[in-house]
């Protein structure tokens, strides 16, 4: 038995098949060097930006307490979430409160982050998504490099992990919603280029048993 899910993104998911690619194509130029996450979510910035449908914007590095009324959380004043997509009417939202335009906002990790720091930018998008419109959606991306990120990815098979996973300290959950991978071989799990795509709820979606994702 599954979960009833909301549709999945297709310009989000071709946007990150986009950045795992990359991952590996800038690894072949400095395989010694491992990408910083800014010049991840730089990138993944760009990729999502050229996919995205025209009545809708993106915007990075924008102020919690401009897309949601943060009061009551543990969220600090001054944190700002990596990338949001508004409607392309919304308001300036370096200068106004944009809540009601808001819908997709997103956390971006490299492989490699501790857990105690994935995990803040799960209870942020948890708080996000309690208290944001109904209609918005809350998304983290995690970006491995040249490793298989294992919280999110089943080690045998190379594929998400399809369950609920609990957020710690709420409620709600996230469920991987879709892994894309760029690899030398379709042997090499360990050592491929990982994008998995994890998305956060409130608490666990209703049960359907036709729903598969």
């Amino acid at each position: 038995m599954g979960y009833q899910m909301p549709e999945r993104l297709a310009f989000l998911e071709s946007a990150l098949q986009g950045l795992a690619f990359w991952i590996g194509h800038r690894r072949a130029y400095y395989s010694s060097y491992p990408l910083s996450e800014s010049a991840l979510v730089t990138e993944a910035c760009n990729l999502i930006q050229a996919k995205l449908p025209t009545n809708l914007i993106l915007r990075p590095e924008i102020l919690y307490r401009r897309v949601f009324d943060a009061t009551g959380t543990e969220i600090p004043d001054k944190a700002r979430a990596d990338l949001v997509i508004l409607d392309s009417s919304a308001p300036d939202p370096y200068k106004s409160y944009v809540g009601d335009a808001v819908h997709f906002l997103f956390e971006v990790k490299r492989g490699g982050t501790s857990t105690k720091l994935i995990n803040d930018d799960l209870r942020r998008l948890h708080a996000f998504k309690s208290k944001c419109r109904p209609e918005a959606r809350a998304f983290f991306i995690l970006a491995s490099e040249s490793s298989l990120p294992e919280r999110f990815v089943d080690s045998e098979k190379g594929e998400s992990k399809l369950h609920a996973h609990p957020i710690p300290g709420t409620k709600g959950v996230f469920h991987v919603r879709r892994t894309v991978k760029a690899a030398a071989s379709f042997r090499n799990k360990k050592t491929a280029h990982y994008v998995s795509i994890a998305e956060v709820f409130s608490n666990s979606p209703a049960r359907n048993e036709i729903s598969k994702f």
